[in-house]
């Protein structure tokens, strides 16, 4: 139908323009939000052009999580100030929006990244490598309590939650270190869960790893394994004249999200030595 030089669409091609169903207009002009510019007196209804518009400010603020009835009343009273506040506090929605997606971009990227490297990697043979300073978040991890499972479960529970909550960490996987003056004892127990940043803020959980000699290794095999690679990483330090001079770091590149066999996880072991 056209009245004049004014376009309008019936109910169907109206649809189709908006890539909705019938349905969804018929509830919108139930609850008074988008009605029909025209309904004529055998009940044909009729959408113009600048409902088009309209339509598509009422989809973005409904992206936006807006609730119907917030769209409806500036729809209802609409006037220029109320408009660009509601663009306003809706732009400010979507930044956020696209920084956790960017965050989850990053994290699946570099996930991406550490299983290549993991499975071109040779695995149990000790090396020597410079490494650049690194940095991570890292929440410290007390081994006295009683219960050692449940504790380790809460705390990297509470890793995670916190790096979430921030949009922290550059990697899925969660790292772990081991202050120097525990590498002397053989069960390698933990004294911190950490993750991994691209650059250092001003957090009090930063974590800064030195840059300088590491002395590596790329584990093969179980949690439970752990232990031996140790000893053979320290073995070789000794065996290379060279001393610990600071803390051991374990980066997962493998672990039970990627391989349902304990014995398939892939851990890399760095020791700073000097």
């Amino acid at each position: 139908m056209n009245n004049n030089s004014k376009p309008l669409f019936t109910t169907g091609e109206f649809a189709r323009l908006c890539n909705i169903r019938k349905d969804t207009l018929f509830y919108y002009d139930e609850i008074d939000l988008l009605k029909p510019e025209i309904i004529q007196d055998n009940g044909y209804r009729y959408y113009s052009a600048n409902q088009l518009f309209l339509f598509d400010i009422i989809a973005m603020l409904k992206e936006c999580g807006t609730p119907l009835k917030e769209i409806k009343e500036y729809i209802t009273a609409r006037e220029p100030a109320s408009f660009l506040t509601l663009m306003e506090e809706n732009d400010k929605i979507l930044s956020a929006e696209m920084e956790r997606l960017m965050h989850i971009h990053r994290l699946m990227r570099n996930t991406i990244e550490l299983t290549k490297h993991a499975l071109r990697a040779e695995y149990n043979v000790p090396f020597l490598q410079e490494c650049p300073e690194e940095y991570f978040i890292a929440m410290p991890f007390s081994t006295e309590y009683e219960d050692y499972e449940r504790n380790q479960s809460e705390t990297i529970k509470a890793l995670l939650e916190y790096l979430e909550a921030n949009l922290l960490g550059e990697e899925y996987p969660l790292g772990s270190i081991i202050l120097k003056e525990n590498l002397r004892f053989d069960e390698y127990k933990e004294d911190y869960y950490c993750s991994k940043l691209s650059s250092p803020i001003q957090n009090p959980l930063l974590f800064v790893k030195p840059a300088g000699t590491y002395a590596m290794l790329t584990h093969k095999g179980s949690y439970e394994t752990l232990s031996q690679s140790y000893n053979i990483l320290k073995d070789y330090i000794k065996k290379s004249g060279l001393q610990i001079t600071g803390n051991s770091y374990e980066h997962e590149l493998l672990n039970y999200l990627a391989t349902g066999r304990s014995e398939n996880y892939v851990i890399e072991i760095s020791i700073q030595t000097g």
